[in-house]
């Protein structure tokens, strides 16, 4: 059985190498391509396609618009194909937000080293999407919390991934104003993605949410999102520091790192989150924190995108 794939791109150069790409693997066909967004949608409709690699900018009808439409009459798994501009990510972010799947950067060259890492990505997602859930057409459900008064010397962690930025946008939409804690987010993203992620989570408005620099103190009621490309830990002073350290897991940052330089600083104290997404990261940091007595939930199976990482984080003992 191959999983049938519909490729959507208003560059004939970007559609024929993505579907070369797509036709080199037979665990993949490609049914069918389109090159706006309103032609995307009609053929959704007539080839029934298991996945959809999606342009974000395109005539008629763009990527985000056609995605959404998609989701409302024939809820699908999308794969974004996007630019690396600070506009294509913010437009990808929205893009995830609305229920595509995840993301990938857009191959820029024939001949570089960056093309075949951009294949090796590609796949690598094209693979996490056909085992994703289809996201649902109906939005999350969001339980707001009323306004906090209390203080508290806790420090929240978080690991996210596949599926990571719908996840948290709920979250921030739950969490009350006044928040006492610091909150530390590990989000598997390139460079040049967090910065968006950290405003869109920011705009939302409950806690104040930026992209951590190297050598700041944690305040409390602030988030701080780790940048792409870059590892990040916390010493028992609340001070930041990242490095780009070898990537630990295939990702870099790793929550990982995060969770056990938590562990170390704040023993107790610390809650973590491990959220949707592939493979296992966080597991070994919510060990590290039980050891010490922290506390680590970890994302239902029922709404995660991929119930990866918080399946190896229950089965390593650390929820």
């Amino acid at each position: 059985m191959s999983f049938k794939v519909l490729v959507v791109d208003d560059s004939p150069f970007i559609r024929r190498v993505i579907s070369d790409w797509v036709s080199s693997d037979p665990q993949f066909e490609v049914v069918g391509s389109a090159n706006n967004g309103k032609e995307a949608v009609a053929r959704v409709h007539e080839l029934n396609p298991d996945i959809i690699t999606m342009d974000v900018e395109m005539p008629v009808m763009d990527g985000l618009q056609a995605l959404e439409q998609i989701m409302s009459e024939k809820p699908t798994r999308v794969l974004m194909v996007s630019s690396i501009t600070s506009q294509g990510a913010t437009a990808t972010l929205r893009a995830l937000e609305l229920g595509a799947i995840d993301f990938v950067t857009k191959p820029q060259s024939s001949n570089s080293i960056k093309f075949i890492g951009a294949r090796e990505e590609f796949f690598e997602k094209l693979r996490a999407a056909v085992k994703a859930q289809i996201p649902s057409k109906s939005a999350r459900k969001v339980i707001a919390s009323p306004p906090m008064t209390s203080k508290s010397d806790k420090v929240v962690v978080i690991a996210s991934s596949t599926g990571g930025p719908r996840a948290l946008a709920a979250l921030w939409q739950s969490l009350p104003k006044g928040f006492p804690c610091p909150i530390l987010v590990a989000q598997h993203m390139p460079e040049g993605f967090t910065l968006s992620l950290a405003k869109r989570l920011d705009g939302i408005g409950t806690v104040p949410c930026k992209e951590a620099e190297h050598g700041e103190v944690i305040q409390p009621g602030q988030a701080y999102i780790c940048p792409g490309g870059k590892h990040m830990t916390v010493d028992s002073k609340g001070v930041l520091s990242l490095n780009e350290e070898a990537p630990l897991h295939g990702v870099r940052p790793a929550a990982d790192h995060l969770f056990v330089s938590a562990a170390r600083a704040f023993g107790s104290r610390t809650l973590g989150l491990v959220l949707t997404g592939m493979g296992r990261d966080g597991a070994d940091g919510a060990v590290a924190l039980k050891a010490v007595r922290g506390t680590v939930f970890g994302e239902s199976s029922e709404s995660c995108t991929v119930y990866g990482m918080p399946r190896a984080a229950m089965a390593a003992g650390g929820i």
